[in-house]
């Protein structure tokens, strides 16, 4: 905020400031004195401090800075919307202070944004204005019949709701959406994002996926808080996405380029105001660059998927590791489990019961192991006094000729009430056939047969 103050002191044409509320007592001093002892022309949209959000201190300071800028030439407007907070200093001349607010008291501004930013706000100035505030009271503001509401703005994109209980107008400008996902689509070699969360922009996330499968574009993703979505967070990291939790604001980083977001930009929700999303150039980006790559290494947390026990989690990770450690940990060493003993497995199941397997699932050591099975089908012997059953076969041609019999396919032994199957193979999928058999006529023992 003290740059702001020093930015208003140096002013010597013009002052334009979108600001919600008005409680910083040395920043309406700096006002006042440009107005009234340097006559600089000075434009401010704000609310008129009535909004629940304010404690009543807040709200009785919003009030007389209102009164004492009003006393001292200022003209002030009031609104019911969101803008983005913003000051622009000389703006129409060659030496203007651009401060565009992007969040976290962090503020972006290029000299040649000035002429942009000071359309867009007039845009917010006749588009929402709601009341003219004076020494003598709140008047209605005036619209102009002939300003264009709809003429673009470059570098800057813009999108504009009117929220209200019934609907007065349709939405008129929604250019955001479309501005970033052109924006994105250009990246090369980098592609950083910083995002709130993964629902805010489900589109843009879209994109990162696309983007990763390019093996040539470095592709990260900076969440500001932890993730709730898991099954789009994991898709995320199986598509090649790095994936991390820190602080940050909502920014594109596109090569030596950068996109930021002002306004109150809620992903789905209406806005109801002027939120704008604003390209910067190579200088602009580089200070950006910078902070994502610190706030990127000093990140809380790393995310990654996790196989365990063939359910695939998220756990957050602590960054404990040097920076230049690959980002993906080493996969964990597989654990092979060999059946040396005799074990006929009929099934999966069948071998998911099996000792080995429920010793290494009760060891803490395997939690994040990977289990792998080896095992060996014994062939049981066929009793001695097992005697071999056989059918009849077709009806014979010549009327009067003995039937001829033929063993049964598979062939089937008696002994007693116990029918054993003799079985040809030992895939698995004949010995779940077999074993479903089993299941079915509970009289059957199925065996293989010796080789």
């Amino acid at each position: 905020m003290q740059a702001w103050i020093n930015a208003i002191g140096q002013a010597r044409a013009t002052v334009h400031l979108s600001i919600a509320q008005l409680t910083n007592l040395c920043l309406v001093t700096a006002l006042g004195e440009a107005a009234q002892a340097r006559h600089v022309r000075t434009y401010l949209i704000t609310t008129e401090g009535k909004g629940l959000e304010l404690t009543v201190a807040e709200k009785k300071a919003h009030a007389g800075a209102l009164d004492y800028l009003a006393a001292r030439g200022a003209v002030l407007q009031s609104t019911q919307s969101f803008h983005p907070t913003l000051l622009l200093v000389d703006a129409a001349t060659t030496t203007a202070t651009v401060h565009l607010e992007i969040g976290e008291g962090y503020t972006v501004g290029e000299p040649s944004l000035g002429p942009i930013l000071q359309r867009l706000f007039a845009l917010g100035w006749w588009r929402h204005g709601v009341n003219r505030l004076a020494r003598t009271g709140a008047g209605k503001a005036e619209q102009p019949a002939n300003f264009d509401e709809d003429r673009p703005l470059a570098r800057v994109a813009v999108d504009i709701r009117v929220v209200s209980k019934p609907p007065a107008k349709p939405v008129q400008r929604l250019e955001v959406a479309a501005a970033t996902k052109l924006f994105v689509d250009g990246a090369q070699q980098r592609l950083w994002v910083t995002l709130p969360d993964l629902s805010s922009e489900p589109a843009l996330v879209t994109q990162l996926l696309a983007k990763a499968k390019d093996a040539s574009c470095d592709v990260r993703l900076c969440l500001t808080t932890r993730p709730s979505a898991n099954e789009m967070l994991t898709k995320l990291l199986a598509g090649g996405v790095h994936v991390r939790v820190a602080p940050g604001v909502p920014q594109i980083l596109v090569d030596d380029q950068a996109m930021v977001f002002a306004g109150r930009i809620k992903g789905r929700d209406p806005v109801n105001g002027v939120s704008c999303a604003v390209t910067l150039n190579t200088a602009g980006a580089a200070e950006l660059l910078t902070r994502f790559i610190q706030h990127w290494e000093a990140a809380d947390f790393a995310l990654r998927a996790q196989v365990k026990l063939g359910e695939i989690t998220t756990p957050y990770l602590p960054l404990t590791a040097a920076t230049n450690t690959p980002f993906f940990p080493a996969p964990a060493p597989k654990k092979h489990i060999v059946l040396t003993t005799p074990w006929t497995a009929f099934s999966a199941a069948d071998l998911m019961d099996s000792a080995p397997h429920r010793e290494a699932k009760d060891d803490p050591a395997c939690n994040t192991l990977e289990l792998t099975y080896e095992w060996q089908v014994v062939s049981p012997k066929l009793p001695a006094d097992a005697k071999e059953e056989f059918k009849l076969g077709p009806e014979p041609a010549t009327k009067g000729a003995e039937r001829i019999k033929t063993p049964h396919s598979p062939r089937r032994f008696v002994r007693g009430k116990e029918v054993y199957v003799l079985i040809d193979r030992f895939d698995a999928a004949r010995l779940a056939e077999f074993r479903a058999l089993e299941r079915q006529t509970k009289v059957r023992s199925v065996i293989a047969r010796e080789v």
